[in-house]
């Protein structure tokens, strides 16, 4: 197979996407064959990248049902209920995991509850939440530390789940690949409310695209400490924005961080932390990500205190009241100001 360019195949999908009526983007199936047809006839890709864009789509239509319960449905062959996903089957995946509870522990109830009440709610083979043994986990290397928890990066042997094998009814892993590990502080002193707010925020970052992917959860067994297990970006907002960049590209960003957000907000979570700092973009695919929820800051913390980049904070959640929709509006209005001077808040 000849050299697929990934930065012109993310870019044909995404002006496939804006070449879109309104009438077909409402519409789940018209909306697949509209993208897939325009990349059937864009001339500036060669036959294997139409290929792979078209395998792209494929497989985010399938997300794009499964997460919002949308389209037409088909008969399992295998277990003869009726599923939304074309390359898979929903229902399947789940049993396979539950199946599976006895074949791992995390030596913690708590983590293990967190864990196996997210994969009962698995919808993609690409998006599933697991225990990561650490000794699956080479070459650790120390990388700073941010806001409440130290960054490490590491290569995961084996790598996450990546494809489901109908025939077989068993995961395909996707192979060695490097990760993030974002410590989190004092998770053996964390109340049960944490932990509530952890599932669906986990829950959230493999339902929502917009979110920094997260795989699972792993312990240092030299300290104890937990770690979340993350899909490693290029850089954040703030270090993107030391160069130079036009007026287009600055409204561009400001329109994809929105829709990230406005996707977030779709899901009835608020972030509570917003600022450049976990605004993370991936040249791979043009894309730019949310990451850091509050539920990420010091466990042992009531959910409702303060914690953050003060020059974000909305002055009603410094004055006492909770986070909400619009007080991570406000740290959007700041990330405004920020792209447009190209300068750091102080």
């Amino acid at each position: 197979m000849a050299t697929i360019r990934y930065e012109l195949v993310f870019a044909a999908i995404q002006e496939a996407d804006k070449l879109m009526d309104s009438d077909i983007r409402n519409n789940i199936t018209k909306r697949y064959e509209f993208v897939n047809q325009t990349i059937l006839d864009d001339e500036s890709l060669t036959k294997d990248e139409k290929c792979k864009a078209i395998e792209i789509i494929y497989k985010d239509y399938d997300y794009i049902k499964v997460t919002s319960n949308e389209g037409e449905k088909r008969l399992c062959e295998n277990c003869a209920l009726k599923c939304l996903a074309t390359l898979y089957c929903e229902h399947c995946i789940r049993t396979y995991l539950k199946n599976n509870f006895s074949n791992w522990t995390s030596g913690n109830s708590d983590i293990n509850y967190l864990i196996q009440a997210l994969q009962k709610k698995s919808l993609h083979p690409d998006n599933i939440i697991e225990w990561v043994p650490y000794n699956n986990l080479q070459d650790i290397k120390y990388i700073t530390k941010g806001g409440c928890s130290e960054i490490y990066s590491a290569n995961w042997i084996g790598g996450h789940y990546n494809e489901w094998n109908s025939k077989e009814q068993q995961f395909k892993r996707f192979g060695t690949f490097k990760v993030i590990l974002k410590k989190l502080e004092n998770v053996e002193n964390a109340n049960r409310s944490w932990f509530d707010e952890a599932i669906s925020h986990l829950a959230l970052s493999n339902r929502c695209s917009s979110v920094v992917k997260c795989y699972g959860l792993t312990q240092d067994p030299t300290n104890g400490d937990y770690m979340l297990v993350m899909h490693i970006l290029d850089k954040d907002l703030r270090k993107y924005l030391q160069y130079q960049h036009t007026w287009k590209e600055k409204i561009n960003i400001v329109e994809k961080i929105i829709s990230a957000l406005y996707n977030i907000h779709s899901h009835r979570a608020v972030h509570r932390d917003l600022h450049s700092g976990n605004i993370l973009y991936l040249q791979y695919n043009d894309c730019w990500y949310i990451s850091d929820f509050g539920f990420c800051g010091p466990a042992d913390k009531p959910l409702k205190s303060i914690y953050g980049n003060l020059p974000y904070i909305a002055p009603e959640v410094i004055i006492g009241k909770e986070y909400t929709f619009a007080s991570d509006i406000y740290s959007f209005g700041i990330l405004m100001w920020e792209i447009s001077s190209g300068q750091a808040t102080l």
